[in-house]
């Protein structure tokens, strides 16, 4: 018979096995973890032994997990290809220095959460974020910045190609197109400062975007609704600040589509030209707006009042 001793080691060992395969199984399916002095060597990215980027930390999470950062440091671009959420609490300094190609690159189809992250260029002619996603895919960026994307092939903080984007509460700032949602993509912006770009938001061909409780300042462009091709584009905004650009609000149809914007209980204001409607567009502008000392004109091009219904 074996004896009582050995008994007890077996189920110790067992218990010690089961434990061991919980605390990776539950590393691998919810939540994975990466920290300044983390190492991708590690074949789980738990909180006690967390990974070091933000690449290999998503190879070892799945579908509907999390990715959370320990500590300030840099963490390097990456892609995603399934529903994830990668989250730096305030305070803590998530950096993603891009010095060739793009920093974040979504594919995925589901929702996609990024909070917190700080996108910064260093050299590259590539794009901040790029959201490819098909189907039903939405993309959340939340409490981000993204800044310097102005290489020479028209570089892009933010690209919204085909799926919806919400963005809020993040600064856009340096770029040659700052947010560039192009149909069938659909955008919400909340509480954004788009600062410094040659082109601070596009809605470009089939898109619909609604921005509101923004700011637009020190931009070429500030708010832009545009048409290259046959379809329309939308762009609705609401209580908005655009401030010290060249065109404040700029509403263009180059082709057979019309451009659209509607504009309500906004300030324009210090620009070159306040707003501006030219070719196959319709800029309507509410009667509540502040539409004042424009350097040059207040309005350019043909400017449809409405009041509220």
């Amino acid at each position: 018979m074996k004896s009582v001793k050995t008994v007890l080691c077996a189920v110790g060992l067992g218990l010690l096995v089961m434990i061991l395969g919980c605390s990776a199984a539950l590393a691998q399916d919810g939540r994975s973890f990466v920290s300044g002095s983390g190492s991708d060597s590690n074949a789980v990215c738990a909180i006690t032994t967390p990974c070091r980027t933000f690449a290999h930390a998503l190879a070892q999470t799945n579908s509907g997990g999390e990715v959370i950062v320990l500590d300030s440091a840099g963490y390097g671009p990456f892609s995603i290809s399934q529903p994830v959420s990668i989250i730096a609490a305030p305070g803590i300094y998530a950096g993603i220095t891009v010095t060739s190609g793009d920093g974040i690159d979504v594919s995925a189809s589901g929702t996609v959460i990024l909070r917190g992250l700080t996108i910064e260029n260093a050299g590259s002619t590539g794009n901040g974020i790029v959201n490819t996603g098909v189907g039903i895919s939405v993309l959340h960026i939340e409490n981000c910045v993204v800044n310097g994307f102005n290489g020479a092939n028209g570089s892009t903080g933010i690209s919204d190609l085909k799926g919806v984007l919400e963005l809020k509460d993040s600064t856009i700032r340096g770029n040659t197109k700052g947010v560039l949602v192009v149909g069938p993509g659909i955008a919400s912006i909340d509480h954004v400062r788009l600062e410094g770009n040659v082109e601070g938001l596009i809605a470009q061909d089939q898109a619909q975007v609604n921005i509101r409780n923004s700011l637009a300042a020190d931009n070429t462009n500030g708010l832009e609704s545009l048409c290259t091709g046959a379809t329309n584009a939308e762009l609705n905004i609401e209580n908005c600040i655009a401030s010290g650009n060249d065109f404040g609000i700029y509403c263009i149809g180059e082709s057979t589509g019309t451009a659209f914007i509607r504009v309500s209980d906004s300030t324009v204001t210090n620009n070159l030209q306040g707003l501006v409607q030219f070719g196959a567009a319709v800029l309507y502008s509410r009667v509540n707006n502040t539409v004042q000392n424009n350097r040059t004109h207040n309005t350019s091009g043909t400017i449809t009042p409405f009041s509220a219904m």
